[in-house]
């Protein structure tokens, strides 16, 4: 029941919305441009299906082009994190640490100050 209510006042939230900023004039002719380009596309496409469906496979075809050229730039990009990571760890192991003395002491100088 609740969810039902939430439904129904966010319907009627965004229709009393809508309808308040048609009060504006601008809105009002850009709304009106909006919805006689969208019906002639639509007409359009209903009078040409094949065109309709060549449409949607050129938008495929872009969507998943771009969506393999993002995934390869992402790999390439975690392999170059990969091959820091393992720069900096071959370079940590060659740091030899004087007697008696922790990472976190040589990162700080070596003036670290005992807890008292």
């Amino acid at each position: 029941m609740m969810k039902s209510k939430f439904t129904l006042g966010l319907t009627i939230g965004a229709t009393v919305g809508g309808l308040i900023s048609l009060c504006d004039a601008q809105t009002r002719d850009h709304v009106r441009g909006n919805l006689m380009r969208a019906g002639s596309e639509a007409v359009f496409y209903l009078r040409n299906p094949g065109v309709l469906m060549d449409d949607v496979k050129t938008s495929y075809a872009r969507v998943a082009t771009s969506l393999s050229t993002t995934a390869d730039k992402g790999l390439r990009g975690l392999e170059e994190v990969q091959t820091a990571l393992q720069k900096v760890s071959k370079l940590d192991d060659q740091i030899e640490l004087p007697a008696g003395q922790r990472p976190k002491e040589l990162a700080s100088g070596g003036n670290t100050v005992a807890a008292r």
